[in-house]
């Protein structure tokens, strides 16, 4: 099985748990403290490694001891660090996240101070080596560039694309991936009221592309190049435990599936019931593919 490359973001999270939000000015003890690897390229590489598969990250670390605490914690998640780039400057990127014990639910402050990736980065990889490249879609220029190298190095394998926030000029990156992963922050944010609605918007502009949205509670929709429309519903653990991540699991859920050969729609539903089952643990180890409901 050839090795799967992951191209985006990876950041250190700190993780507080408590037992309700805090009022605006107000004081409070947090429950819990835990630093955790986080960034949507980061978490997706990790639960690739973690489903047996052997994965790369491509994305950029800061001169920091944050970056090496965060270099510490991809190695113990069995993700190969080779292709980590050290910036000149800059800071790593944190996330400070409130996670609320009763219903799992995460709030999330982010600071990034660090250089994206650059063309020339991607382009120094032996890319042939690849099975699979799968891009978190930022910094849309240079992404561009990169998709647009990959295809133009008549790459053999296959590219998916996470559309997780409606930036500008993102429809630039679709024309180039097989499979795009948008999530329900991006449809509502372009004005749809479900993820079906979406998904046929989306596919006027990838008609050759598998499409995939999910829906929270609701589960998760599937348009397939052939116009065929899938959905599974949620996978509902006896109790949500921490929803953080839950996306970057149903996205590597997606990979592994159909990187092992299944249809889009028996990977729509491995992947949602892989997130339903993410939601009710702490974290992201210990998860399985093909665990029973």
């Amino acid at each position: 099985m050839q090795p799967i490359l992951i191209v985006g973001n990876a950041v250190l999270d700190i993780v507080l748990g408590v037992d309700r939000y805090p009022q605006e000015d107000e004081e409070m003890r947090a429950c819990s403290r835990q630093a955790r690897l986080g960034g949507n390229a980061a978490n997706t590489a990790r639960v690739l490694a973690g489903l047996g598969y052997e994965t790369r990250l491509l994305a950029t670390l800061a001169p920091d001891a944050a970056a090496s605490e965060l270099r510490g914690l991809l190695i113990a998640a069995g993700v190969n660090t080779e292709y980590l780039v050290a910036a000149t400057g800059g800071h790593t990127p944190v996330s400070y996240i409130l996670l609320h014990a009763a219903n799992g639910s995460r709030t999330i402050v982010h600071h990034r101070e660090l250089a994206e990736l650059r063309l020339a980065d991607f382009q120094a990889l032996p890319l042939a080596a690849y099975g699979w490249v799968h891009f978190e879609g930022r910094n849309v220029t240079a992404v561009q560039g990169m998709l647009a190298h990959l295809r133009e190095s008549n790459f053999a394998g296959r590219i998916s694309l996470e559309l997780e926030k409606d930036r500008p000029q993102i429809e630039a990156l679709m024309p180039y991936a097989d499979l795009i992963l948008f999530s329900r922050a991006l449809a509502e944010a372009r004005g749809y009221s479900d993820a079906p609605g979406l998904l046929a918007a989306m596919h006027e502009l990838a008609p050759h592309a598998d499409l995939t949205c999910t829906w929270g509670a609701a589960g998760a929709w599937a348009l397939g190049h052939d116009n065929g429309l899938h959905h599974c519903p949620a996978l509902m653990p006896a109790t949500v435990v921490d929803t953080l991540g839950a996306g970057d699991v149903f996205n590597a859920g997606m990979i592994a599936a159909m990187t092992g050969g299944v249809d889009l729609a028996s990977a729509l539903t491995q992947a949602t019931r892989l997130a339903g089952r993410k939601v009710g643990q702490q974290g992201l180890d210990g998860l399985r593919l093909n665990d029973p409901a």
